[in-house]
């Protein structure tokens, strides 16, 4: 009997935006999702991200194109703070910045799911994820790690993925043709 592929994409939205917006480089999310679907038989792209109220015409059209919007409270990293040498205050030298670590959302939702699907996609190039990998593995449900981008993408993450890892950068010009 004739069982269907349905595998799931599981996107670590701050990594892969932070990442190209490094390279300065547009990735055209609207392609990548029907790249996954088309090569990768993906049924459900889940896009994990900090949700800030500004940006939220950009989550209205993440979910248009067909991702599963995943959000997350972002907090506030602790300033850097340092005193100033001619009178001896403290100054808040770094402003603070907003931070979203997503991972263990990312980790709880492909843990909750790993029945509903044939096999998983892992976006993202943070070591973080590589006992999850390695788990996947073990469990046979790893399709694939997709990482943004080769120079910057964990040792760890590369080395648990066991050669099944891709980079979305090398990727583009394909991607741009779906």
């Amino acid at each position: 009997m004739y069982t269907p592929i349905e595998n799931y994409a599981f996107i670590d939205g701050n990594n892969l935006r932070l990442t190209f917006q490094e390279l300065k480089i547009d990735l055209p999310l609207d392609k990548l999702i029907s790249y996954l679907q088309k090569r990768h038989n993906v049924t459900k792209a889940y896009y994990f991200i900090g949700h800030i109220p500004a940006l939220q015409h950009h989550y209205d059209e993440l979910s248009a194109f067909g991702y599963t919007m995943k959000h997350r409270q972002p907090s506030r990293q602790a300033s850097k703070w340092d005193t100033c040498p001619q009178c001896g205050h403290y100054y808040e030298a770094q402003k603070r910045k907003l931070k979203c670590d997503c991972d263990a959302d990312i980790v709880l939702q492909v843990m909750d799911d790993i029945n509903d699907y044939t096999k998983a996609i892992i976006i993202s190039s943070d070591g973080d994820f590589d006992n999850l990998v390695k788990r996947l593995i073990a469990s046979d449900k790893l399709d694939m790690v997709i990482a943004p981008c080769k120079k910057g993408c964990s040792a760890l993450l590369v080395k648990a993925a066991r050669g099944r890892i891709a980079f979305l950068d090398e990727l583009l010009d394909e991607i741009k043709k779906f």
